[in-house]
């Protein structure tokens, strides 16, 4: 019940409801006039009866009137016996007048009374009908202006008709197909600087490349081939690193890389992330020093994590000079597990620090080498396992990076 009356057409319920009443109502009336007629037509009979016989017999007046309020058995079957000698014993030809004078009372008024209800049910039907085929219609133009592309309409209704509800569901719809439009061309957007900002970066390395290729053609003295191979092989390395973090980068942006949960301990993951940067830590004489609680761990990637964080200590390696320390300190609590990354390099400048974590973003002490893609691919693999990471530098005082993973949370 509590369905019919929230539908659109309750209207149209309540108006064949209404215009049912009225024909019971003018049924009653017709009924009533009918029982009155009736009534009319027995009471002419008995006067006419009454009339004839206490003009014939006077004497008779009393038993007569008595025999019509109650007749007895004895004058009921001798008035069928004389009703039976006249041709009047079924009753038909009796009915015959009374009959007729309903029909050519009471007949018109009853067609017209009938005539009247099919007319209106008929109006209330093709109403609805109408108001139905309106709505249809402007749902069809709005659609269409949806695949047109026109996001900006709004056919919310307030109303608790089905036709509301329709409304409001189309236009939970439009605002999810709008969301996704400007969600592709963001995406359309963020490809388009993303193929712009590799070839930016791969361009110096491929025209160092072309230049040493050229010098090398040249047939050099075997010292200065020596220092070409050499140059050669660390832009060809430079290219590969670029490749697989741009790479690695739009998945991340994708979010088709996919990462495992799994209990990681911190002891094991720093030393994960420390392997590829044994030698330049030997090169610069960097003393490095580790300090925290042997049962620290959360729930995560051990091997996305590892790269995260190889990135983050591979930044302060190359920002703190020979002999420089540099010091990682990790804990857990029962939220998550921290890891803070220090160095004593030459800071990062505060106009930059808002940007450090920005893809492709050179800050003022980058260095040469820099295409400033490490701590923005760190950043996205923590913050797409549900963790984060933060920086405080001040110049001339050293960086400080704090890591947070939370237990849990993949």
């Amino acid at each position: 019940m509590k369905q019919i009356f929230h539908m659109e057409d309750r209207k149209l319920f309540i108006s064949m409801i209404a215009l049912s009443l009225v024909t019971v109502l003018a049924a009653v009336t017709l009924s009533l006039a009918v029982a009155a007629y009736v009534n009319q037509a027995v009471k002419d009979t008995y006067a006419g009866i009454v009339g004839t016989v206490a003009q014939k017999y006077p004497q008779a007046e009393a038993q007569v009137v008595q025999d019509l309020r109650l007749p007895g058995a004895g004058s009921v079957s001798l008035g069928t016996q004389v009703l039976e000698k006249y041709g009047l014993g079924d009753g038909s030809a009796a009915d015959t007048g009374v009959a007729a004078g309903l029909l050519e009372r009471l007949l018109p008024a009853g067609l017209v009374l009938v005539g009247l209800v099919c007319i209106g049910f008929v109006f209330l039907l093709l109403r609805y009908q109408r108001a139905v085929s309106a709505q249809v219609t402007g749902l069809s133009a709005y659609l269409r202006r949806i695949d047109a592309g026109d996001y900006s309409l709004d056919v919310r209704d307030n109303g608790e008709g089905s036709f509301s509800l329709l409304k409001n569901d189309l236009y939970k719809v439009t605002v999810r197909l709008r969301e996704q439009t400007e969600l592709l061309q963001k995406d359309k957007t963020a490809l388009s600087n993303l193929i712009a900002d590799i070839s930016h970066q791969i361009k110096t390395p491929l025209t160092s490349l072309g230049v040493l290729a050229d010098l090398l053609a040249e047939d050099p003295p075997e010292t200065d081939r020596r220092a070409f191979v050499e140059r050669l092989r660390a832009q060809l390395g430079r290219i590969q690193w670029l490749v697989a973090a741009l790479l690695k980068l739009a998945r991340l942006d994708a979010g088709t890389a996919a990462f495992k949960s799994e209990p990681v301990d911190v002891g094991s993951l720093i030393e994960r992330a420390l392997e590829p940067l044994q030698i330049p830590l030997e090169i610069k004489k960097q003393r490095l020093t580790i300090r925290g609680e042997a049962d620290a761990s959360f729930t995560g990637d051990f091997n996305w994590s590892a790269e995260a964080l190889t990135n983050v200590v591979k930044n302060c390696v190359e920002h703190t000079p020979e002999g420089g320390k540099i010091e990682i300190t990790y804990r857990a609590n029962a939220l998550y597990a921290e890891i803070m990354v220090s160095d004593e390099g030459g800071g990062i400048a505060s106009r930059d620090l808002p940007n450090i974590f920005n893809r492709f973003y050179r800050g003022e002490n980058a260095g040469e080498n820099s295409a400033g893609i490490g701590l923005a691919l760190a950043k996205a693999i923590f913050t797409a396992q549900g963790g984060d990471i933060t920086v405080r530098s001040e110049p001339g005082e050293g960086t400080r990076f704090e890591i947070r993973l939370f237990h849990g949370v993949v």
